[in-house]
C-alpha cells in the first residue's frame, strides 16, 4: 500500500439536476450540472480513519476493517471503504476535516458530494489509478449497496465530472455525456424550502420499483426503448409512473437543443411542463415547492421545477442575472407568509468543475 504523504485539500461539488427528475434509474436522459457550493475535506496522514463535520458537529474514528454502518453521516465514509475493499483496493485511514456550504436534505447531493470527496482523496493518497468514471460508479455503489439508497448514477456522475459554466447531457445506460453550455447572463436560482427528506425512509424506492416492474414486463432495460403507445398493456399505476418517465426523457432532449440555441424562454418552459408532471403523475412533489414553482414564475423567472428526488428539499428557477436577487426576495417573502413554520434559503448557483484534490507537501 502507498503511504498517505503530506496534505490534501478535496473540494467535491454538489449537483443540482436541471431536467431528468428520475429517469437515471431507468437508464434514460438526464441533464445535471456541478455547483459551487462544495463540500471540502482537509485531510492529514493517519493510521486509523478519524473524521469530523462542522456540518452535524460531530466525530467519528474507526479502524479500517471496522466497516459496520452505524446508520449516520460517517456511513458514507465508512461506505466508501468498504466498497473499495471488495472491489479489491485496500486503502490506508486519513484524518480529515469536512466543511460544507451544501444544506443537508435539500436534493443538491450532499451525500454524493461527501462520497466523492472520500474516494478522490483515497485515490490520489493511496494511488489506486482510478479513473473519474469508475470513482462515480463506486460510489454509486455506495448508496446502493452500503448505505441502502437505490439511487441511479446521475449525482456521482455529475459530481465526478461536471465542467465549468456547462451542464452535463448524459445517457445514463452508456454513460455517453455532452457538456452544453449554460448561458451568460442568465443564473440558476435554487431555493430551499427547509422541507427535508430521507431518501430511504420516502417513497424514492417505492417509485423505482414500480417502474422497474413496468420496465420488465415490457422486456426492455431502458426506458429510452419506451413510447407512450408501449404502455397500454400496464395496469394504471405502472402507466402512469412510467409514462412521466417516457415524457421526461424527451423533455431533456428538447432542453438540451433549447440550451445550445439560446432559446432561454423555450428552456423555461420545458422545466415549467416536467415539474406539473413530476407534480402530477409521479406524485413527488409537495404544497412547498408548488408553492415556490408558481410564485417564482409570478416574480419573473423563465420556468421553475423541482430539483432532486422531491417530497420536499429544493426547487429551480431559471433566471435573468440582473433580476435574480428580486425574485429569489420576492419568493422568499412569499414563501415565509404563507409558510411561517419552515425556515428556507435560497442559492445562486453556477456550474462548477468536478471533484478536485490539491496536495501539498
Amino acid at each position: 500500500m502507498v503511504d498517505f504523504e503530506g496534505d490534501y485539500t478535496v473540494r467535491s461539488p454538489g449537483r443540482v439536476n436541471l431536467i431528468g427528475g428520475h429517469t437515471d434509474y431507468t437508464l434514460g436522459y438526464v441533464m445535471p450540472l456541478a455547483t459551487d457550493l462544495q463540500t471540502r475535506l482537509e485531510a492529514t496522514e493517519s493510521e486509523d480513519v478519524h473524521v469530523s463535520s462542522t456540518a452535524v458537529e460531530s466525530s467519528y474514528s474507526f479502524a479500517t476493517d471496522d466497516l459496520e454502518p452505524v446508520e449516520d453521516w460517517v456511513d458514507y465514509v465508512k461506505g466508501c471503504y468498504a466498497i473499495l475493499q471488495a472491489a479489491g483496493y485496500d486503502p490506508g485511514g486519513f484524518r480529515g476535516d469536512i466543511t460544507t456550504k451544501l444544506p443537508i436534505g435539500a436534493g443538491l447531493s450532499s451525500s454524493a458530494s461527501l462520497e466523492l470527496a472520500v474516494m478522490a482523496l483515497l485515490n490520489e493518497a493511496y494511488d489506486l489509478g482510478l479513473s473519474r468514471e469508475r470513482m462515480a460508479r463506486l460510489s454509486q455503489r455506495v448508496e446502493n449497496d452500503y448505505v441502502g439508497v437505490a439511487c441511479g448514477i446521475m449525482d456521482q456522475f455529475a459530481v465526478a465530472l461536471g465542467q465549468d459554466g456547462h451542464a452535463l447531457s448524459i445517457d445514463t445506460e452508456t454513460l455517453t455525456y455532452t457538456p452544453v453550455p449554460f448561458p451568460d447572463g442568465i443564473e440558476i436560482l435554487v431555493f430551499h424550502t427547509g422541507v427535508s427528506r430521507g431518501l430511504v425512509e420516502s417513497a424514492y424506492n417505492q417509485r423505482r420499483e414500480t417502474v422497474e416492474g413496468a420496465l420488465e414486463k415490457l422486456d426492455v432495460d431502458s426506458s429510452k426503448d419506451v413510447s407512450e403507445g408501449d404502455l397500454h398493456g400496464l395496469d394504471p399505476l405502472e402507466r402512469e409512473r412510467l409514462g412521466y418517465v417516457v415524457r421526461e426523457n424527451a423533455r431533456v432532449q428538447r432542453a438540451q437543443a433549447a440550451l445550445e440555441d439560446g432559446e432561454i424562454q423555450t428552456f423555461g418552459e420545458i422545466l415549467l411542463s416536467a415539474h406539473r408532471d413530476i407534480a402530477d403523475h409521479y406524485d413527488a412533489s409537495c404544497k412547498e415547492l408548488d408553492f415556490v414553482v408558481e410564485t417564482a414564475l409570478e416574480a419573473g423567472a423563465y420556468g421553475a421545477r423541482l430539483t432532486g428526488a422531491g417530497w420536499g428539499g429544493a426547487a429551480i428557477a431559471v433566471v435573468d442575472t440582473e433580476t435574480v436577487e428580486s425574485v429569489a426576495t420576492s419568493i422568499e417573502a412569499a414563501y415565509r407568509e404563507q409558510f411561517p413554520e419552515h425556515d428556507p434559503h435560497y442559492y445562486r448557483i453556477e456550474a462548477a468543475d468536478g471533484v478536485r484534490v490539491t496536495h501539498t507537501g
